[in-house]
């Protein structure tokens, strides 16, 4: 019979900290902490003080309270990269910038938020939002927008129910019923577009990267100048769909799902 494992329980209770940002967006001060883990302070705030110590939490001046520091970030990246979806869609991503000459950029959900975890871009390019490690908007996003249409639905209801729908441009979606029924042609077509939503002059055409047990773990947009997207918009399309299903199928998707 196998042995229960002994964890060791400063160790523990360092993560439980840690995991508590994966839904919180706002600074926690040691008795928040200690509230929602019914812990002393006392021990709260040794293991805080360590984990800011090491670069795990970082304290906010301003409000004596903490939020995530720069190594999570760095592990994170480092887990990003040495996973087979940016050794594999990097190649792909690769052949897409190069088509159209315009930047490709793949984003994972992380927790509540959307992350730009690859970034590949042709040579000589001014334009450079958003950057490898960007937390990028839903709403206004084709990443975004198709890593929530493919969400599990009581998910994304949870996400959505608190989320502002900040008008970032002119075109930016700001209606959440809106926003759902834009997710659900999205689900339909496996493609999803930015039409200048987050920065005026951007546009961008996405499509969804799925595993071998089928969900959408990932998203990729080919997102450039507006009139370049606009005029090739149909050869975009089809390329964005083909590279979804090469990226997927080398992941082990079964090919019945991607049509």
């Amino acid at each position: 019979m196998e042995q229960t494992r002994r964890l060791i329980q400063s160790i523990s209770r360092a993560s439980d900290i840690l995991t508590i940002f994966i839904n919180e967006r706002k600074p926690l001060g040691i008795t928040e902490f200690a509230t929602r883990l019914e812990l002393p302070k006392t021990t709260v705030q040794s293991i805080v003080q360590t984990l800011e110590a090491l670069g795990y939490l970082e304290k906010d001046p301003g409000l004596v309270k903490y939020r995530l520091g720069p190594m999570v970030f760095q592990l994170g990246m480092k887990y990003a990269t040495n996973m087979d979806l940016v050794t594999i869609g990097r190649v792909w991503a690769e052949r897409l910038c190069l088509q159209f000459r315009q930047p490709v950029n793949i984003g994972m959900l992380v927790g509540d938020k959307v992350v730009v975890v690859l970034r590949v871009e042709p040579e000589n390019r001014f334009m450079t939002y958003p950057q490898a490690g960007s937390v990028i908007p839903i709403h206004t996003t084709c990443i975004g927008k198709m890593l929530f249409a493919f969400l599990e639905k009581k998910k994304a209801s949870s996400i959505l129910k608190n989320y502002t729908f900040e008008k970032l441009t002119p075109n930016s979606i700001t209606d959440r019923a809106y926003f759902t029924k834009e997710l659900e042609k999205v689900r339909n077509e496996k493609i999803s577009y930015d039409n200048q939503e987050s920065v005026t002059g951007l546009a961008g055409i996405g499509g969804p990267i799925f595993n071998h047990t089928g969900h959408a773990i990932a998203a990729f947009a080919l997102t450039g100048d507006t009139e370049v997207i606009n005029k090739n918009s149909e050869a975009i399309i089809n390329a964005v769909k083909d590279t979804s299903t090469q990226i997927s199928m080398q992941l082990g998707c079964d090919p019945d799902i991607l049509h």
